[in-house]
């Protein structure tokens, strides 16, 4: 906390004419969750924090609660501490008189490890340790669509990249989120319609990874809110329409020392040993990866050949159909496409970070780079099953992110994969007339 960050949060607050404060963090599946705090009671008792129910780290994506859950039971089912963090406070651009905080949850004085955005800073003290200094950029992709008698339909029916007329469509949305979303600390440079039917993609500034991860969280937490005052729906969910384009989650990282771009040969236009090793891990991890990127039912769904999907864990130099990209650029970065759009960001960042760290230190070769549509190699997981166990058994991730952490998210996405199993779906009632 910097003396400078709380005095003009306290500031605001007390001057501004706020009339609430919202202190929110990411739970495990990324969804902000907190309170709404009177702005005179926020000044009063944000150095010692509000506390919170410890267990809702570990609810699932639907909000499930397992009774036998590692906090509660642990803990005695007790509250933890949300700690305001004064250099993320913003005003929110949808309510009058309204700020916002992001907070850290603690419990009994000391991070909780299921605290995702305190994974990331430790994979980040990592990289510093090393010497090493991070920059990351985001691309996420939604769907707009609206209700109708017979359900949801998006709300264009292009399936092409970069119609117009589908931007215009959207208009009245994409200039609302363009008018909230630099007061809300999210600097967007480019907004358009992807290859689906009402998906979008909108991007915004790279920069240090913390920062670009706490953009993530607030955009999807404000394209929600845009959305819900056009009468729309907004949802990352990966894949909302059988036969529709996946949404994903493009994490773009660069890497220097002492200013150098560790990840660049001599010439500058190709990887590095040292950025081929970066690679190797990312594609020595892919499976773990993706159990924490891809943390529902419907998420894997994406891993679909010949798509700008990848389904095996390969790379390539401007391939969209690979699990890792080398985009045409300067300087030379590494794009992760793995992530789908409605993961963690931090745990995207810290799994990412972590993974390319690893094949860094061992030295870890990559192969060579595949063309075209990459289907060769091992495939990523289709089933959550085969994902989380893979997760489970790779040790590299479990003592980057944290044990602790691991087990919460195993168990909860376990849960929710048993709610899954356990429901017939529409697809299965067509085995009622022929067998």
């Amino acid at each position: 906390m910097t003396d400078d960050a709380a005095a003009a949060m306290e500031q605001t607050v007390e001057t501004g004419g706020l009339d609430h404060v919202f202190v929110e963090f990411p739970d495990l599946n990324g969804i902000s969750r907190g309170k709404k705090v009177a702005a005179d009671h926020f000044l009063e008792e944000w150095r010692d924090g509000f506390s919170m129910n410890l267990t809702v780290l570990e609810a699932g994506a639907l909000d499930d609660w397992d009774p036998d859950s590692y906090y509660g039971l642990s803990t005695d089912f007790a509250d933890g501490t949300l700690r305001p963090i004064p250099g993320t406070f913003e005003l929110v651009p949808w309510r009058e008189n309204t700020g916002r905080v992001l907070c850290e949850f603690t419990y009994e004085g000391e991070t909780v490890e299921a605290y995702t955005r305190g994974a990331l800073e430790r994979v980040l003290e990592g990289l510093a340790e090393r010497d090493l200094d991070a920059f990351t950029g985001s691309e996420l992709e939604f769907t707009l669509a609206e209700e109708t008698e017979d359900g949801y339909r998006p709300i264009t029916p292009y399936e092409h990249e970069c119609v117009m007329r589908a931007t215009e469509t959207a208009g009245p949305f994409l200039d609302r989120l363009s008018e909230w979303a630099e007061p809300f600390g999210i600097p967007l440079t480019l907004a358009h319609h992807e290859n689906g039917a009402g998906q979008f993609e909108v991007l915004f500034e790279h920069g240090r990874p913390l920062e670009v991860a706490d953009r993530a969280f607030d955009f999807r937490r404000l394209v929600a809110e845009v959305a819900r005052r056009t009468d729309w729906e907004a949802t990352f969910m990966t894949k909302p329409f059988s036969g529709g384009t996946a949404n994903g989650y493009h994490l773009h990282v660069s890497l220097f020392r002492d200013g150098e771009n560790v990840l660049a040969d001599d010439e500058g236009d190709r990887l590095s040993a040292t950025g081929r090793a970066f690679v190797g891990g990312v594609l020595e991890h892919a499976e773990a990866i993706a159990a924490l990127t891809c943390p529902t039912v419907n998420a894997l769904k994406r891993f679909v050949p010949e798509t700008f999907a990848p389904c095996t864990a390969s790379w390539g130099y401007d391939n969209r159909s690979t699990a890792v990209r080398i985009p045409d650029s300067d300087p030379v970065r590494i794009e992760t496409r793995i992530p789908a759009a409605e993961a963690n960001p931090y745990l995207t960042t810290a799994a990412v970070l972590a993974a390319g760290l690893d094949g860094m230190e061992r030295d870890l070769e990559p192969g060579e780079p595949g063309t075209g549509y990459v289907t060769e190699g091992r495939r990523l997981p289709r089933t959550p099953g085969l994902a989380l166990r893979s997760l489970e058994e790779d040790d590299v991730i479990r003592d980057a992110l944290g044990e602790e952490l691991i087990e919460v998210f195993l168990a909860a996405k376990r849960a929710e994969l048993d709610s899954f199993v356990e429901h017939v779906t529409d697809w299965e009632e067509r085995y009622l007339e022929v067998i």
